[in-house]
């Protein structure tokens, strides 16, 4: 069994050899520890089932330079310190106050951009499970481009406004994902958008509005994808417990990170609420269990997880979040050697 072939088994909840294995963070301490001289090289040392596939480095391939308030911007209009540090006052849109602007406002085109050899990538990385890092931040967009308390009031005192932004946003992820699949010519396996839902007790907005203003446009977003017979991978840190539903109502296939230390995300009541529904992806614990516990603890930790996330199949073992610099590195290789070692009997739904 490959690495594509176990994936696809378990987003069928079939039996594997294992759980399918992914990793995000520290590559470079982990290249370092396993004394690999490549990434890749570090994947096979692991044994991880996923390739990501670079799409496009997001920049304007006429030469196209765009700036706002004399300050150097991306292709939204937004200045760099703005993305990066807040400053809600040099957001583009902070003003906005009709749908006309809306409208009016020099949205980026797809087509515009410059974007890297699709094909290649996928030639290399024959046999494994190919994930697009389209990334598609719709809802994040929206707070750079209007600012963050600006959105948050937006939603609730100019809905319309509100709307047709999102709209737009989400129309230039779509036209940017249709053009990576076209190129990906059938190959790519998975497509991934990251949109930060949740925070460590709640959702950040309720669900009643998270479902008016952002479950429409994640559906048109999923549908591009499910066109090209493509996958939804959906990255939501924090405690989404409540629009999970929803989720796989509208798509969604897997599941990121499952922020196992959030409320209302701890691996029982998911596996009780959502196993055979959505496969879960993610869910070692790296706020507490991963930068506190002993070695044997995280071997201990890990056979858990598996043996309640994967009890119905649909589970891929990786951090609740991205390894940071607190997690011991030999703590995170004792995560991956002690994954292939334990086997799910999904039938008797028990290790």
């Amino acid at each position: 069994m490959n690495s594509k072939e176990r994936v696809l088994r378990t987003l069928e909840f079939k039996e594997t050899d294992r759980v399918p294995l992914a990793v995000s963070g520290r590559e470079d301490d982990l290249m370092l520890y396993l004394k690999a001289n490549s990434l890749n090289r570090m994947y096979e040392i692991l044994d991880i089932d996923f390739r990501g596939i670079n799409t496009s480095d997001l920049q304007d391939k006429r030469g196209v330079k765009r700036t706002h308030k004399g300050h150097e911007a991306n292709i939204w209009g937004v200045p760099l310190i703005c993305a990066n540090n807040g400053f809600q006052e040099l957001c583009p849109l902070s003003e906005i106050s009709s749908v006309d602007e809306a409208e009016a406002y020099d949205w980026p085109l797809a087509e515009n951009l410059n974007y890297y050899d699709i094909e290649k990538q996928i030639t290399e990385n024959d046999g494994y499970f190919l994930i697009a890092g389209v990334w598609a931040p719709i809802f994040h967009d929206f707070t750079w481009l209007c600012g963050f308390e600006n959105c948050l009031a937006m939603l609730l005192s100019e809905p319309e406004i509100a709307k047709a932004v999102l709209r737009r946003i989400t129309d230039f992820w779509i036209a940017y994902t249709k053009i990576i699949l076209e190129k990906g010519k059938g190959k790519i396996d998975c497509v991934m958008n990251c949109n930060d839902f949740g925070m460590q007790k709640c959702l950040i907005m309720s669900p009643g509005v998270w479902r008016e203003f952002f479950k429409p446009e994640l559906k048109r977003f999923y549908g591009c994808i499910k066109n090209f017979g493509a996958n939804v991978f959906q990255h939501s840190c924090g405690s989404i417990f409540d629009i999970i539903p929803d989720l796989i109502e509208i798509g969604a296939d897997i599941l990121d990170p499952i922020q196992v230390a959030a409320v209302g995300m701890d691996t029982e009541s998911l596996a009780e609420k959502f196993g055979g529904k959505i496969v879960f992806h993610g869910g070692i614990d790296t706020q507490f269990i991963l930068p506190n516990c002993s070695e044997p603890e995280v071997r201990a930790e890990v056979r858990r997880v598996i043996g309640t996330l994967g009890s119905r199949g649909g589970y891929i073992l990786c951090g609740s979040q991205a390894y940071m610099e607190d997690i011991p590195i030999e703590n995170i290789v004792a995560v991956y050697d002690e994954a292939k070692k334990v086997k799910v009997n999904i039938l008797e739904n028990r290790l």
